[in-house]
This record gives C-alpha cells, sequence and structure tokens, in this order.
C-alpha cells in the first residue's frame, strides 16, 4: 500500500443515508473516501501508516467514538480523528479532544464547516508525517557520526566555542574543528542553525521555551 502519497478519508456512521451524504460531501478534495457503517469494520480495513483522516460518529451500535479513538491510541495510529455527533454535550467533547480529537461537530453542521474541518485535518496529517521522515532521517545521520563526532555536535549546539569543546573533551582546538567539518558533511548542515534543527529533530537536544538555551537529551 501507498503510505506516503495518498491520503484516505474515513468515514465512520451508522446512519446510512447521512454516511452517503458525507461521501458526497467529500468528493471535493478528489481523495479515495471509505465509508463503514460500524467501527469494527473500519477498524478491520485500517492501515495505522496510511495517510489521512478519520471522521466518526461518537454514538453507534456495537462500538462508541471514544472507545474506537481509545483503539487507536492504543495503537499509536496519529490519524487526525474528527467527530461528529447529535447527542454530544460539553463533556463528552472536552474527553474527546483531551484524548486528541481535533474536532467536533455536532448534527446538523454545514458542509463548508466539514469540508474546513478535514482540510485542516490533512494538513495536519501531512505536516506530522513529514516531520517523522525528518526525525529518522535526523537519527539515521546522527548514529552514523562517531561516538566523538556526537559529543562535538553536542557542543556545538549548546553554542559552545572551539576552545571551550577542545578543553572539554581534552582534545586540540584544530581537532576540534576536523570533527566539526564531518559533523557537518554527515549530517548534510549548511550552517550552525542547521544543525541545531537535525539535533532537535533527532532528539539529542531540546530547545527551551524561556530563552535561546536548550539542553542535552543523549547519554
Amino acid at each position: 500500500m501507498n503510505t506516503e502519497a495518498e491520503q484516505i478519508i474515513h468515514v465512520v456512521d451508522d446512519d446510512p443515508p447521512f454516511l452517503a451524504a458525507i461521501g458526497r460531501a467529500l468528493e471535493v478534495l478528489g481523495l479515495p473516501v471509505r465509508q463503514y457503517p460500524r467501527a469494527r469494520q473500519c477498524m478491520e480495513a485500517l492501515d495505522p501508516d496510511q495517510g489521512g483522516c478519520l471522521i466518526t460518529d461518537l454514538r453507534m451500535p456495537d462500538l462508541d467514538g471514544l472507545g474506537f479513538q481509545q483503539w487507536l491510541n492504543e495503537r499509536h495510529c496519529s490519524l487526525p480523528v474528527i467527530f461528529i455527533t447529535g447527542h454530544g454535550d460539553t463533556d463528552t467533547a472536552v474527553k474527546a479532544l483531551k484524548r486528541g480529537a481535533l474536532d467536533f461537530l455536532r448534527k446538523p453542521f454545514r458542509e463548508e464547516d466539514l469540508l474546513a474541518c478535514v482540510r485542516k485535518a490533512l494538513r495536519l496529517e501531512r505536516e506530522n508525517r513529514q516531520r517523522a521522515r525528518d526525525e529518522r532521517e535526523a537519527r539515521r545521520r546522527f548514529a552514523e557520526l562517531t561516538p566523538r563526532e556526537q559529543e562535538v555536535l553536542q557542543l556545538v549546539v549548546a553554542g559552545c566555542a572551539n576552545k571551550v569543546i577542545a578543553r572539554h573533551l581534552m582534545i586540540s582546538p584544530r581537532t576540534v574543528e576536523h570533527h566539526r567539518k564531518h559533523v557537518m558533511l554527515k549530517m548534510q548542515a549548511r550552517s550552525t542553525s542547521d544543525l541545531l534543527t537535525l539535533a532537535v529533530l533527532c532528539g539529542v537536544y531540546r530547545l527551551s521555551l524561556d530563552d535561546d538555551r536548550g539542553e542535552y537529551l543523549g547519554d
């Protein structure tokens, strides 16, 4: 299955006419729409690695929307979820959103509101999938560094000058410069700013929200 390029919209609702109406409304997006009258049917057909989003009714006879959402979360499925319901209340909406739902639409809703939610979900899913690819690639490059190069990378992104790195690692500044060049080449970074971004992506450095400093996340 093509899990990288194509996005699929999954719709679950036990009301056949309403389910068909949603399918027709979503045709304008030009993407495949899969329709299911029961959550369990969707569960059997769903590929967690496939891009797209999920629209599901909240109240259904075999498994309700919250139960379906829990099943997805347990399997680390990252598809954005949009709930639709004719019976939703504030407490249920809050619970769904706290569990990671993207949005909550109460029937009857306007077609343009549905399309806006779905476009938002698809955009978010594309961005998340691209970030996951970037993180995997950054981790792959970092793993190809020698242990010494990994140490130098962490000190460089922390803002340490070559002389400081040399003293910390008890090597010469010239050796530090040699390692820095190798780090930049292997990480495919054009600047220290690029290197910082890659360090954050591969999970060895975390930026602080309070200032421009960060912290090591390595061993």
